[in-house]
């Protein structure tokens, strides 16, 4: 189940939970096939195969079933990006309409935690910064970045990543501006299963091709399926 939070100026920020039927043991030896449905207080909710609703002391939970309900209610987060933004330009040459320009950005990632409750396992955030040709229909993977962080203190709990220096240049080339541009990023973070805790992006496409731009060089360009491809020829003038 995908629930989403909040959307933003095009940006969309989702919590991810899934839940299945599985079989539960208890530490009096009793065992119950049900899937998870709540967590409140010193109680955790089930619903069996019939739809009925079944509300069981934490304390009766084995130590196996308690971690697979950590892991199934990760922490609520917010995540923020900001970034700083330098321009460049070569020194003048004799025709200055063709000096090539270079933007250098710099981004921050700030995960914080909302809830309250501890939660002791690991998570990843993986950070996509994707840009656009200048003369062309392509999209250029910038830079990405994977980190594997703690929250521990609850909702005191702050992780804060920084990427290098990530370059733009445009020129001017046989009269046509080329080169590339920043279009925006996408943060996803996951559980120590891989399953998707949170993301923000600019493009809900972007997320679906996640898994593609995963595998992707950067600094190459790639079509909207995420798919590795040529960069766009200049046009001919005759």
């Amino acid at each position: 189940m995908i629930k989403l939070v909040s959307i933003i100026s095009g940006i969309m920020l989702c919590q991810c939970v899934l839940a299945e039927m599985r079989v539960w043991t208890f530490k009096d030896g009793k065992t119950l096939e049900a899937e998870f449905a709540t967590y409140s207080g010193l109680n955790i909710t089930l619903k069996n195969k019939k739809g009925k609703i079944v509300k069981i002391p934490e304390v009766q939970f084995s130590d196996e079933d308690l971690e697979y309900i950590e892991l199934l209610n990760p922490p609520a987060l917010d995540v923020s990006v900001s970034k700083t933004t330098e321009q460049r330009t070569y020194p003048p040459t004799y025709n200055d309409d063709e000096l090539p320009r270079q933007t250098f950005y710099t981004f921050t990632v700030k995960i914080k935690q909302t809830s309250s409750k501890v939660y002791t396992k690991p998570l990843t955030v993986e950070l996509f910064i994707i840009g656009d040709e200048n003369a062309g229909d392509k999209s250029i993977l910038f830079h990405y970045q994977k980190e594997q962080f703690y929250l521990e203190q609850g909702s005191a709990s702050l992780f804060e990543v920084t990427t290098d220096e990530i370059t733009a240049t445009e020129f001017i080339l046989v009269g046509q501006l080329r080169g590339d541009a920043y279009n925006g990023y996408m943060v996803i973070v996951t559980d120590s299963r891989g399953e998707v805790v949170a993301y923000k992006a600019k493009k809900e496409e972007w997320f679906k091709i996640a898994d593609n731009l995963r595998t992707l060089p950067v600094g190459k360009t790639f079509d909207e399926n995420g798919e590795r491809t040529w960069p766009t020829r200049p046009r001919r003038f005759y």
